[in-house]
């Protein structure tokens, strides 16, 4: 079942686009500002993406930035859906250049929207999604819920980037370099910085106690289970 999650502070038009994509048999999610958004395209890995521009708290040109600069959802198609009618033809091709695939003018007909969904689905097909769960040892991380287990026992729900870091840690059988997790993680937009903040937060995540699982190596870290 292909996932679609629609990104669209218009409640009206969130329910109508929700509704006619679930008839269709898709998986629907939906957020109703930026932020919301960009969280929900880490954790949900949708197989697209409809998009306003016009969105509280994160707007929608700085979404495309994130997606695109991140090597892990890069490849996700956006449709950009806009009302937007200041000098519309070179926000088209603004918006195409940093890798949109669709630019779609509001009002617009459900039945030229569905009709490229499928056909961004036929001509976009991703990889295969990240496993529900990944695991080392006593520690387990449920991708989609991004909760944390550890020896059975909850450790809580982390935040998106610290989740997508352990993911790669926990599905690494030794130590990750520094270059690869940023890589697989920020894309093009990573920091050393970013990265150690984010290996501090994950540590204080796991607790005293189990914090020492997270190691630090010559090149980079290790998940010890």
């Amino acid at each position: 079942m292909a996932r679609l999650l629609i990104i669209e502070d218009s409640g009206d038009l969130q329910q109508l686009l929700s509704l006619a994509f679930h008839r269709e048999g898709y998986e629907v999610y939906y957020a109703f500002n930026g932020k919301e958004g960009h969280d929900k395209i880490l954790a949900v890995q949708p197989d697209v993406i409809l998009l306003d521009l016009m969105l509280p708290i994160m707007n929608g040109v700085e979404i495309i930035k994130l997606v695109t600069a991140n090597a892990a959802i890069r490849d996700i198609p956006i449709v950009v859906m806009t009302a937007h009618g200041d000098k519309a033809d070179m926000l088209e091709s603004s918006v195409r250049a940093q890798g949109v695939r669709e630019y779609v003018r509001k009002p617009f007909e459900l039945a030229q929207i569905k009709s490229i969904v499928r056909r961004l689905l036929a001509q976009y097909p991703r990889r295969a999604a990240p496993a529900a769960q990944v695991a080392k040892g006593k520690v387990r991380l449920d991708v989609k819920l991004r909760a944390l287990w550890i020896d059975d026992r909850s450790a809580g729900t982390l935040s998106p980037t610290p989740a997508e870091v352990l993911r790669v840690l926990l599905a690494a059988s030794g130590p990750v370099g520094r270059e690869k997790l940023l890589r697989e993680v920020w894309g093009a937009e990573g920091s050393v910085a970013a990265l150690e903040k984010t290996i501090q937060r994950l540590r204080e995540a796991l607790g005293p106690e189990e914090s020492k699982r997270l190691q630090t190596t010559a090149e980079g870290y290790e998940l010890v289970g």
